[in-house]
């Protein structure tokens, strides 16, 4: 689904919702910013980078690297709920746009699944993306 199949997503309608910043795109952004920096947190720091939620977490609330980790990982679920909720209480003309941003949420699952950055560090998806399209399927 996009912007150009004749569905009708890029109205009117569409752009002003989305030039509110609604819910769910804000979800979607906490739950990007959220999975990168679970992922990001065991790999080397540079010097120049922002700390990380993981790191501001720990520094609040004075706990270990663990518990922060687990602790933004609970924001991120938190931020999916935002999202499905916020799709379920929707105007219906709306849910073909809010649909591109929950398939586009849903991909960083893919990108960060099991705590690995396959966003800086694309190599770890190379398995995953020859299984999905060079790998025969058996029937």
């Amino acid at each position: 689904m996009g912007v150009h199949d004749g569905d009708g997503v890029a109205t009117a309608e569409v752009f002003e919702w989305a030039a509110t910043i609604p819910d769910e795109i804000k979800a979607s952004g906490e739950v990007a910013r959220f999975l990168n920096d679970v992922a990001s947190y065991t790999v080397r720091k540079n010097k120049k980078d922002m700390s990380s939620s993981v790191e501001c977490y720990m520094a609040e609330h004075g706990v270990d690297g663990e518990a922060a980790v687990a602790a933004v990982a609970a924001l991120a679920e938190r931020a999916w709920r935002t999202i499905n909720q916020s799709c379920m209480e929707m105007d219906p003309a709306l849910l073909p746009a809010a649909q591109l941003i929950v398939n586009m949420t849903s991909t960083l699952k893919v990108i960060y699944l099991g705590g690995r950055d396959g966003y800086s560090f694309g190599s770890d998806l190379n398995d995953l993306i020859t299984s999905l399209f060079l790998d025969p399927v058996c029937i």
